[in-house]
């Protein structure tokens, strides 16, 4: 997770000239489990701690069911989930096919459009272009 921040916070002051707010989401349903040891408790939250001495603007453990509420989420440039689903199934609930996906981390910037291939619907002029539109969009960015 710090690794990754880090990435994040690079991509965001070489292409957006600022400094991103990130939330970080927990693993365990409301940021609690049954035991001492979560993995809030013995890592996302050291982390994040770490995160903030070392001057990264990070906040959480958020629960993410909650998160995405536009009075929490609009606080933030970056929503950080501990797995896939966690994030994408709301990202896509809210933007639809209005998004795109960035892979970072590469030796080039990967952009793409938030959606699978669907290829059932290959060659019927069926697909919804938003995805494609906004990611060509994205890189035209200076």
């Amino acid at each position: 997770m710090i690794n990754l921040i880090i990435l994040i916070n690079k991509f965001y002051k070489k292409k957006f000239k600022k400094t991103p707010e990130i939330a970080i989401t927990g693993l365990n349903p409301h940021c609690e489990s049954n035991y001492k040891n979560s993995e809030e408790e013995k890592i996302i939250k050291p982390a994040i701690k770490f995160l903030i001495k070392k001057k990264f603007n990070v906040n959480g453990p958020f629960p993410a069911d909650t998160i995405f509420m536009p009075e929490i989420s609009k606080k933030y440039d970056v929503v950080v989930g501990m797995y896939h689903d966690q994030v994408l199934v709301p990202m896509k609930t809210l933007f639809g096919f209005d998004a795109i996906n960035i892979t970072l981390g590469l030796p080039f910037i990967r952009i793409s459009p938030d959606h699978g291939p669907n290829e059932k619907m290959l060659g019927q002029n069926k697909s919804n272009p938003k995805s494609l539109i906004q990611a060509i969009k994205f890189l035209d960015i200076k």
